[in-house]
């Protein structure tokens, strides 16, 4: 099924609830199949600016391996933030949207445009509240990794859209968590095995969403933990 390229128009009420600046150069695939990749990019700009500002408002110096392989890793993570924020939007774009249509008729003509992409997100986003319903994520930018590499490597998914996406070796840093992996134990479990199993249920969970076509009802959303 094909997915528009031409997004509806810019509109006084979108400029004025800051809908329409989310993402300078957003890209959106033409097919609803690569929408599952748009969202999968979502779900890691989302992770990574929110655990990016808790770094720096919590004055958190994280650490994994060595100073040059927390220099690698982290400062890879934060080319790879920049990289999502110029091409994707975040979950906030989604959730504002979703929200303000419901108080601004003019705004469901694109929020029904965003439909696909807002079902394939709540779905991830679901599947990790429920798991970390009664624990924390302690390495959310690792769960951001695992989710990629297994998209992008593990299913052969193209990043024709997305070629910065081949720059980012994925492999290598989970590597370097793997090596570490004594590092990461927390009350006897260990967290680096606890974030492989998720992320493997994120992308069971996103290969088996089928989005249904309604011409009327626009999706609710949940945010990410």
């Amino acid at each position: 099924m094909l997915r528009s390229l031409a997004m509806p128009k810019n509109n006084n009420i979108e400029i004025a609830l800051g809908i329409n600046n989310n993402c300078k150069n957003r890209i959106i695939p033409a097919m609803l199949n690569e929408v599952k990749t748009e969202a999968i990019l979502v779900f890691a700009r989302t992770a990574l600016e929110r655990y990016f500002i808790y770094i720096a408002e919590n004055d958190y110096h994280p650490v994994v391996g060595s100073e040059a392989d927390t220099q690698y890793v982290y400062g890879a993570l934060k080319n790879l933030r920049d990289k999502l924020q110029d091409s994707a939007v975040n979950a906030d774009y989604l959730v504002n949207l979703v929200q303000s249509a419901k108080q601004h008729p003019q705004l469901r003509k694109l929020a029904k445009h965003e439909e696909p992409l807002i079902n394939y997100y709540d779905s991830m986003a679901h599947k990790v509240a429920n798991h970390y319903r009664d624990k924390p994520s302690y390495i959310p930018e690792f769960l951001v990794v695992c989710v990629l590499h297994a998209w992008i490597v593990e299913e052969e998914k193209s990043t024709n859209f997305y070629p910065y996406l081949n720059d980012f070796d994925f492999g290598e840093i989970i590597h370097i968590f793997e090596t570490n992996r004594k590092d990461f134990q927390k009350d006897g479990e260990c967290i680096i095995a606890d974030t492989f199993k998720i992320s493997e249920l994120i992308i069971k969970t996103l290969k088996n969403k089928k989005y249904k076509i309604n011409g009327e009802r626009v999706s609710k959303i949940r945010k990410k933990k």
